[in-house]
């Protein structure tokens, strides 16, 4: 879904680099909100391999928004209900992971917002 530009040292206590892709992996939906299943991969020795997994819960009202401003800057015409609904959890975790800063002001991983990319 989406992928660090430039390989990143992602261990705490070791140098290991590798290009980190972050995924959401399955979603569920309840009356209050929806909860999506988020991976982590590195790449050990060529090999894609879960780094890390998290369970991140958003509200409807909070979907709802980040939805209307999806539709309103994207266009998703030809694509399937099915296609249509991935490409919008696909913008929305950029969207999520360029601007859900730290107090320090970096993203995950103490990177910069430019340091991420689309990876399909």
């Amino acid at each position: 879904m989406i992928q660090t530009k430039q390989p990143i040292s992602y261990e705490d206590r070791g140098d290991k680099e590798s290009i980190l892709l972050v995924e959401i992996d399955s979603f569920k939906t309840t009356k209050e909100g929806t909860t999506y299943l988020v991976h982590d991969w590195v790449f050990v020795d060529g090999v894609k391999t879960i780094h890390n997994a998290k369970e991140v819960f958003y509200t409807n009202a909070q979907m709802d928004g980040i939805s209307a401003y999806i539709d309103a800057n994207n266009d998703f015409t030809g694509l399937t209900k099915t296609q249509r609904e991935w490409a919008k959890i696909k913008i929305a975790l950029m969207l999520d992971t360029q601007t859900n800063l730290l107090a320090s002001g970096k993203t995950i991983y103490k990177l910069t917002p430019s340091d991420w990319e689309f990876s399909e």
